[in-house]
Order: structure tokens, then C-alpha cells, then sequence
């Protein structure tokens, strides 16, 4: 697969997220250094963009639910709540923010999805 080269305005994006996040990448321009130095800086910045990107898709897809969601269990409608915990990405840790209700009438707790997968009652 061809790479697409990075605009001059796009490229300066990339160095002030570097610069944020305290990867220097600014400073590996000026200097000679090993092959592996700007390999392991790249891989840094990419780790961080793929993070936050996750983090956000996630979040938004969590938005998309609003009021009360039928239990899977009894179709009872439970109030919608969300809970934050850290997740463990293929690109290192990140914070989920994910719905999740809980059923009084089931005394279950349960993680309605946006997009309808895994929805419903179990058959056994």
C-alpha cells in the first residue's frame, strides 16, 4: 500500500501533538541519530494518535444511546448511566466511557451496545 505524503500544515499538526505529548520529535530533526531513535519516536506519536482516536470513537458511539434500555434478560427499561475504566489497547492503556444500566427487577447489570450487537436475551 502507497503511503500519502503529509502536507507542510498537516506535518506541523504531527509535530505540535509531539510537542504536547512530549515526544521529541523536534529535536530528532536536528540531530543525527540512530534509525531506530526516530523509529521509536514515530511509533510513540502513532500509539498516542490511534489511543485517542479509540478513545474518542468509543465515546461517541457510547453518545448515540439516550434514555432508558430494555433489559436483555426481561425487557424491563433501565435507566442509562455511564461508567469510565481504563482498557487495555493493542496501543497501550486507555479510559472507556461506557453505558451500562442496571436491572432491579433481573438484579443484573448489563452494557446496552449503540450499535445493537449483542442485544437480546441469551438461548441456551
Amino acid at each position: 500500500m502507497a503511503s500519502k505524503k503529509l502536507s507542510e500544515q498537516e506535518w506541523e499538526t504531527f509535530l505540535a501533538i509531539a510537542d504536547r505529548l512530549g515526544i521529541n520529535v523536534r529535536t530528532l530533526l536536528q540531530k543525527d541519530v540512530r534509525f531506530s531513535e526516530m523509529e521509536a519516536a514515530g511509533h510513540a506519536l502513532g500509539r498516542a494518535v490511534a489511543q485517542a482516536t479509540t478513545e474518542r470513537l468509543a465515546l461517541m458511539r457510547a453518545e448515540r444511546l439516550t434514555g432508558p434500555q430494555p433489559c436483555p434478560t426481561c425487557a424491563t427499561r433501565c435507566e442509562l448511566t455511564y461508567r469510565d475504566r481504563p482498557l487495555e489497547t493493542i496501543d497501550g492503556p486507555t479510559d472507556l466511557h461506557e453505558p451500562a444500566c442496571h436491572c432491579s427487577a433481573c438484579r443484573r447489570d448489563f452494557f446496552p451496545s449503540a450499535s445493537g450487537v449483542g442485544t437480546g436475551s441469551a438461548k441456551l
